[in-house]
């Protein structure tokens, strides 16, 4: 019974952490990646310009939610800048407030969301059709039970290949909301102070599951609980695998540069 609970609660822990962890550590492998092969950061520079007030936005967002005082934000700094960064957030709060410690947990990755939510905003005003038709499809497969991470990835190909039929509609509204959504996908990352930033709240979140876990195993409604959080993460997934896979056309841009260099090398 109590190897059960202590499961029970393992698997509430990873579906309501996983998917945005995740998402961020895959945006932050594939920056890294973009700029091993292209062996350069200045285009990584280029759309930090919007990325990164989008990136430290999501901190401070999360701040003012969880009632932490913002002491310094920076939302573009220069490249060559003695912090190190592109951009940060200073903030304090009480550390006796329980509410105000859990929100580290949220404030390390609000990003992820703010990221998130930026894009999906490009795709429904640049790419209206194309954006209805992939939320249509998703949320009718993770309706019906039927989804699967194979059918999630179909849908999101799907997406990317029909893009371009909107720039024959309004080319410069899709070239808009391509420029977006690609210099934010660069950005919804996890760096290693978001991290750490967040691990200082996981004690605390750790222990308020216990207790939920406790009340809900009590009450006997622990396949609900599961099965809500399940469909809640498919539903979840189907939106930050957009983040993914536009991460991914990063390192393919990476992957032209480094070819068309070693060709080069050639002459």
């Amino acid at each position: 019974m109590v190897l059960d609970f202590f499961i029970y609660v393992g698997k509430v822990l990873l579906l309501t952490l996983c998917v945005p962890i995740v998402c961020g550590l895959a945006a932050w492998l594939a920056e890294r990646l973009f700029v091993r092969l292209s062996g350069s950061g200045k285009i990584l520079y280029v759309s930090s310009v919007i990325g990164t007030p989008i990136h430290e936005l999501g901190h401070a967002l999360m701040c003012l939610l969880f009632g932490h005082k913002i002491t310094e934000l920076k939302l573009l700094l220069p490249p060559n800048h003695p912090s190190g960064t592109l951009g940060y957030v200073s903030h304090s709060y009480n550390r006796k407030n329980p509410w105000a410690v859990l929100g580290n947990l949220f404030i390390g990755i609000g990003p992820i969301f703010s990221g998130l939510g930026v894009m999906i905003l490009a795709l429904v005003f640049c790419f209206p059709l194309q954006w209805n038709a992939y939320i249509t499809n998703a949320w009718g497969l993770v309706a019906s039970g039927t989804v699967g991470i194979s059918e999630i990835l179909d849908g999101v190909i799907s997406l990317l290949l029909s893009m371009p039929e909107a720039f024959a509609a309004c080319w410069w509204q899709a070239l808009i909301g391509l420029v977006i959504i690609l210099c934010v996908s660069q950005h919804v990352t996890l760096s290693g102070a978001d991290i750490k930033g967040s691990l200082s709240a996981f004690p605390l979140y750790v222990l308020l599951l216990l207790i939920f876990g406790g009340i809900t195993a009590l009450c006997g409604v622990q396949t609900t609980i599961l099965e809500g959080l399940w469909f809640f993460n498919l539903c979840l997934l189907s939106l930050f695998c957009l983040v993914i896979a536009f991460s991914a056309v990063w390192i393919l841009l990476a992957l032209l540069i480094w070819c068309v260099r070693r060709i080069l090398r050639w002459f």
